[in-house]
C-alpha cells in the first residue's frame, strides 16, 4: 500500500508547483500557497485551476470508456497502446496519455489544498458565501474518486493535501483504500451530503475562443455524484432505492424549470441540437422525418460538460476524441478590431481575437462503430404516427433505431464505404464540450436503480412512455374491461407473449382515454416510494420514442404537441412482456423480470449514449448487479464485450463475425476489468 501512494506522488511531484498552472495554456495563471481563502476573488482562480485539471481527464473518460465496451471497435489504423486497451492486453500505466493516474490524483491534490485552506466560515450579508464554491470543490473531489474507482478498481482514499511524503504515513495501510463496496461510505464522512441543497456559484462564461461556454454547465450536481456511488455499490434494495432518489430529487428540482443550471451550449452554432443532425440528406432509410422531431436542445438535455478551447490562447484544445474517432482537427485563430467612442468623444480601438477547431473526416480513423452497435440499432423497429386519433395512419420502417444516423457518419474515400464515430464531430464541423451527465442519463439511470428496488413494470415505464400520473395507471379497474383475466385477476399472456384482450384492440387504441397500453401492477404503483403525481411530469415521454417513432396525440389534455408514440401505439414492438419473454425470462417472476428489464435499459443506453464513454463502466456496474442477484454478470459482460464484432440484421437473418474467444476468456476473469496500479520504485 504504502508503495503505490508514493507511486503516485512519484508522479505527480512533491513542491508547489504542482498546484501552478501556466498561460499559455490555461485561461488563468494560478500559483497556491499556504495562504487561507477568504473571499471569493481568492479562490476562483483555485476553482478554475481545478476545472483546468479536469480537461486533463476529459477525454480518457470517453476514449477509456468506449474501447473498452461492445459498441466501438478497432481498426487497421489504431495504435498499439489503444489496441492494448480495447483488448484488455494490461496495457502499463504511464505508457501513454489515457493512462496516467497521476492526472485524477492532481485534481483531488488541488481540491484537498482548496478545502484544507478556504475560509468558509466568513459571512457578508449574512451569508456564508464561500459555501457553494466549497460544496463544488467537494463534489469535483468525489466525482474525480468515482472515475478512479470505475478505471481502477480499488484505489487510495486521500483527504490531505500532499506537499511532502510525510503525509504518506497516515495512509499507508489498507483502511485508506476504497473501492465501489466503501466509496459512499467514505465520501459521507467527508460531509458531501451536507451540501446537496447548496446553490451553485455563480461565475462568467468560459470563452472558448469559438462560443461562450455557459459556465454553469461546469458545474457537479452532488445529488448524481451521491446517487451514482449509491447505484455503483448496489449492495441491497436500499441502496437502489437512495440511488433512485437522489436522481429523482434532482430531477424533481429541475423538471419545472424551463432554464435551469442545465442549459447552455456545446456546438458552435447557436441553439442547434445536442449533436446535430438536420444536415442529413434524405436515403433509403427512414430518418428524414426524425431529423427534423429529433428535440434533444442543449440547453434542454446538458447538465455537466468540460469545455475545449478553439486554439491554444484560449486554454486546452481537447481534440483527442476527434481524432481517435476518425476526424483530423485544425484550429484556426482571428482577430477584429473594433472602434467606439470613449467618455470624451475619441475614437478608442478594441482587438478581439477568437478562433475556431474544423474537422476533416479521414479514413485512416483508429475506430469505427461495431457490429455490437449496428445490430442493437437494427434490432429496433421505427413506428410513424400521423397526427391523428386514427391508429390506421400506424406505419413500421424496418430502418431501426434512428439515433444511429446522429451517432455515426458514411463518407467514401475513393470509392470505398466508411463509417465514423460522430458523436464528437460531424462533416467539419468540432464540438467544443464533453458531457458528463445529460438528463437523459440522470433518467435512464434512475429507470435502472427502480428496477433494481423491485418496480420492472415502472423502470420499464420511463422507457416506453414516460413515467407521470398521466400514464400509469393508478389501478387495474381502469383497463380491466378490455382484459382477460386469470382466476387470480391478473392480466392473461397469451402463446405469443401478448395480453388477451376481451374487447376489440383498436377501439381501444382509438379511444386512448385509459392510460398506458401496458399493465402495472397496482402493487407496484400502490408500494412505490417516488411521487411521480405532480403536474411537473406531466410532460413526460418515453425515452424510446427518441430513436423509434414521433407523432401527436391531439386529444391529450395536457399536452397536444406530446410525442408519445412508443406507449400509446406500439405496443406490439416494445411490450413489456413480449421483450422478456424473447430474452427467454418469465415475466411472472419477479427476479427474471427484473434482470430481462435490466438488459433492455442497457439496450437503451447503447443507443443513447453510444461513443460518450460511459459504455464499459456501464456494463461493469450492471455485471457486478447480475453477479449479486444470483445471474452470471461476469459471463454476461465477457460475451457481450466479445462478440462487438459480431454484426446480425434480423430483417435479413443474416449474420457476420464470430466472438472473439481469446477477449471472452479474458473478460471472464474480473481483475481484468480493471487498469493496474503503479508499482512505485526508489
Amino acid at each position: 500500500m504504502k508503495k503505490y501512494i508514493l507511486s503516485i506522488i512519484s508522479l505527480i511531484a512533491l513542491n508547489c508547483s504542482l498546484f501552478t498552472f501556466t498561460a499559455c495554456e490555461d485561461m488563468l495563471t494560478v500559483k497556491t500557497d499556504d495562504k487561507s481563502y477568504i473571499n471569493a476573488q481568492d479562490t476562483v482562480y483555485s476553482y478554475f485551476g481545478i476545472l483546468r485539471c479536469i480537461q486533463d481527464v476529459a477525454e480518457r473518460h470517453v476514449i477509456l470508456g468506449e474501447l473498452r465496451g461492445d459498441l466501438v471497435s478497432t481498426t487497421e489504423y489504431t495504435t498499439d497502446t489503444l489496441h492494448a486497451i480495447a483488448n484488455f492486453d494490461n496495457p502499463q500505466d504511464g505508457s501513454c496519455s489515457m493512462l496516467n493516474i497521476r492526472d485524477y490524483y492532481n485534481i483531488i491534490n488541488n481540491c484537498n489544498l482548496y478545502i484544507h485552506n478556504s475560509d468558509t466560515s466568513k459571512i457578508k450579508s449574512n451569508i456564508k458565501y464561500m459555501i457553494p464554491e466549497y460544496a463544488q470543490v467537494c463534489a469535483i473531489r468525489a466525482w474525480t474518486y468515482l472515475q478512479l474507482v470505475n478505471n481502477y478498481g480499488e484505489v487510495p482514499f486521500i483527504t490531505e493535501p500532499i506537499t511532502s511524503l510525510d503525509v504518506i504515513d497516515k495512509y499507508a495501510d489498507n483502511s485508506y483504500l476504497v473501492n465501489k463496496d466503501n466509496l459512499i461510505d467514505k465520501i459521507l464522512e467527508t460531509g458531501l451530503e451536507d451540501f446537496v441543497d447548496t446553490k451553485y456559484p455563480q461565475y462568467k462564461n468560459w470563452d472558448t475562443g469559438s462560443i461562450q461556454f455557459d459556465s454553469r454547465l461546469q458545474l457537479f450536481p452532488i445529488n448524481l455524484i451521491l446517487g451514482d456511488m449509491y447505484l455503483l455499490r448496489g449492495r441491497d434494495t436500499e441502496d437502489y432505492r437512495t440511488a433512485a432518489t437522489y436522481y429523482y430529487n434532482y430531477l424533481n428540482k429541475t423538471m419545472s424549470k424551463t432554464t435551469s443550471q442545465s442549459c447552455g451550449l456545446i456546438y458552435s452554432t447557436a441553439y442547434t441540437d445536442l449533436y446535430s443532425v438536420s444536415r442529413r440528406s434524405s436515403g433509403d432509410e427512414f430518418w428524414g422525418y426524425w431529423a427534423k422531431n429529433y428535440t434533444v436542445k442543449a440547453e434542454n438535455d446538458l447538465i455537466t460538460s468540460i469545455p475545449s478551447a478553439s486554439n491554444r490562447k484560449f486554454g486546452k484544445m481537447l481534440t483527442r476524441v476527434a481524432d481517435i474517432f476518425g476526424y483530423t482537427p485544425s484550429s484556426s485563430q482571428s482577430t477584429e478590431a473594433t472602434v467606439s467612442k470613449d467618455e470624451n468623444g475619441k475614437d478608442q480601438t478594441t482587438v478581439n481575437s477568437g478562433g475556431s477547431i474544423t474537422v476533416t473526416p479521414n479514413y485512416k480513423s483508429q475506430t469505427k462503430p461495431s457490429g455490437a452497435y449496428y445490430t442493437v440499432n437494427k434490432n429496433q423497429t421505427y413506428v410513424y404516427y400521423d397526427n391523428s386519433t386514427s391508429i390506421a395512419s400506424r406505419t413500421e420502417y424496418k430502418s431501426g433505431d434512428a439515433r444511429y444516423f446522429a451517432s455515426t457518419e458514411k463518407y467514401r474515400h475513393e470509392g470505398e464505404p466508411f463509417e465514423l464515430c460522430s458523436k464528437a464531430a460531424y462533416d467539419t464541423d468540432f464540438y467544443y464540450g464533453i458531457p458528463v451527465y445529460r438528463k437523459t442519463l440522470v433518467w435512464l439511470r434512475l429507470a435502472e436503480a427502480i428496477n433494481r428496488s423491485g418496480y420492472p413494470q415502472l423502470a420499464f415505464a420511463i422507457l416506453k412512455d414516460g413515467i407521470c400520473d398521466y400514464n400509469i395507471p393508478k389501478h387495474a379497474s381502469k383497463i380491466e374491461d378490455y382484459m382477460v383475466k386469470d382466476e387470480d385477476g391478473k392480466p392473461v399472456i397469451g402463446d405469443d407473449g401478448f395480453y388477451v384482450w376481451a374487447k376489440d384492440t383498436t377501439y381501444y387504441m382509438k379511444t386512448n382515454t385509459f392510460g398506458a397500453m401496458y399493465y402495472v401492477d397496482s402493487t407496484e404503483i400502490d408500494n412505490f416510494y417516488l411521487d411521480f403525481t405532480n403536474d411537473i411530469w406531466a410532460g413526460n415521454t418515453g425515452i424510446h420514442a427518441r430513436g423509434c417513432g414521433f407523432g401527436s396525440w391531439p386529444t391529450l389534455t395536457h399536452d397536444n404537441l406530446r410525442t408519445n408514440i412508443s406507449g400509446f401505439g406500439d405496443s406490439v414492438n416494445y411490450d413489456y412482456t413480449k421483450l422478456i419473454v424473447a430474452q427467454g425470462f418469465d415475466p411472472k417472476i419477479k427476479e427474471e423480470a427484473i434482470n430481462a428489464v435490466e438488459n433492455i435499459i442497457v439496450d437503451e443506453l447503447a443507443l443513447e449514449f453510444a461513443f460518450e464513454g460511459f459504455r464499459f463502466t456501464d456494463l461493469v456496474r450492471v455485471a457486478e448487479h447480475k453477479n449479486a442477484s444470483g445471474f452470471n454478470g461476469t459471463e454476461w459482460l465477457a460475451n457481450k464485450i466479445a462478440n462487438r464484432d459480431v454484426k446480425y440484421d434480423r430483417y435479413k437473418n443474416e449474420t457476420t463475425g464470430t466472438r472473439n474467444e481469446t477477449l471472452y476468456e479474458k473478460l471472464k476473469q474480473r481483475k481484468n476489468w480493471y487498469f493496474e496500479k503503479p508499482v512505485w520504485k526508489k
